[in-house]
C-alpha cells in the first residue's frame, strides 16, 4: 500500500502546497460552489440529531469541508488526512479546542474499534485506492453513525468514467468511479451497518451547473426534477446516513 500511495494520484496532487492552498475557492467558490456546499450541510444536519458533545471523525478532512460545521454544531471533531498540506490550511481556520488534528491514512486509521459516534468521509470512497477498506475502517472507528457521499452507477454518471479516461489523455485529471447501490449496502452489512437515509443530491450533473454558473437556472430546474420525482432515481452525488445495527 505505501508503494502505491507514492504514486496514486490521491497522495500526490493533495500534497500540493498550491492545490491546498487554492482547494476551498476551486470547489466552492462562486454561485455554484456555494450553492452545492450548503445543500450538502443542510442535507447532512437536516438528518442527524442534536449532536452537541459528540465525538465525530472526519476522515479525508482536507481543508475542513465538513470539520467546520460540525465544530459549528457543537461536536468534537478529530480531522483526519493524509494530505499534511490540506491539513495546514484547516488549522489555520480555527484555533477552537474541540478539534484534534491528525495526518492518517484512510486505509488505517490509528484508532480503537467505535471510538466515536460519527464517522464522516466526503470525497473519500471516490479516490481511495482500496475503496472497500477505506469503508470498512470508516465503520469499524464508529459507534453508531456513518456519513459518506459517492457518486452512483446510474444516470448521466453511468457515462463519467469513461469521459475522464478520454480527457485524461490530454489532461491532468483525477480518475473516476461510480457505486452500484447494492454493492455499497453489502459492504456495510458486512461492517454490521444498515442504511438508514439517502439524499439523492442534484438531477443534472454538478459539472454542467458549474459550467453555467447560474444560481438561479440551478435553483429551479433542481427544484423541478426533485418535484417530478426524477432526482431521486437519478441523481448525484448519493450521500449514505448509516448507522450500526449489531
Amino acid at each position: 500500500m505505501m508503494n502505491q500511495a507514492k504514486e496514486h494520484y490521491s497522495y500526490r496532487i493533495y500534497a500540493d502546497p498550491e492545490v491546498a492552498r487554492t482547494f476551498d475557492e476551486d470547489r466552492f467558490g462562486g454561485a455554484i460552489g456555494e450553492l452545492i456546499r450548503t445543500a450538502q450541510e443542510k442535507a447532512v444536519f437536516s438528518v442527524l440529531p442534536q449532536i452537541t458533545g459528540w465525538k465525530v471523525i472526519d476522515v479525508g478532512a482536507g481543508t475542513g469541508r465538513l470539520t467546520i460545521p460540525f465544530l459549528n454544531a457543537g461536536a468534537q471533531v478529530t480531522a483526519c488526512d493524509a494530505s499534511p498540506t490540506m491539513l495546514q490550511v484547516l488549522r489555520e481556520k480555527t484555533t477552537t479546542e474541540n478539534l484534534q488534528i491528525v495526518i492518517s491514512d484512510a486505509h488505517h486509521l490509528e484508532f480503537r474499534d467505535r471510538s466515536f459516534d460519527c464517522a464522516v468521509g466526503f470525497r473519500v470512497l471516490l479516490h481511495v485506492i482500496d475503496w472497500k477498506k477505506a469503508l470498512a475502517e470508516l465503520c469499524r472507528v464508529s459507534r453508531d453513525w456513518l456519513i459518506f457521499d459517492l457518486p452512483p452507477h446510474h444516470g448521466f454518471l453511468r457515462f463519467a468514467p469513461l469521459y475522464h479516461k478520454l480527457k485524461s489523455r490530454s489532461q491532468n485529471l483525477q480518475n473516476y468511479r461510480t457505486f452500484p447501490l447494492e454493492q455499497i449496502r453489502r459492504e456495510l452489512q458486512v461492517s454490521g451497518f444498515r442504511i438508514e437515509h439517502i439524499d439523492h443530491g442534484f438531477f443534472l450533473p454538478l459539472a454542467l451547473h458549474r459550467f453555467l454558473s447560474s444560481r438561479s437556472f440551478t435553483l429551479s430546474v433542481e427544484n423541478f426534477f426533485s418535484r417530478a420525482g426524477l432526482t431521486r432515481k437519478f441523481g448525484s452525488p448519493f450521500t449514505f446516513f448509516a448507522r450500526r445495527s449489531e
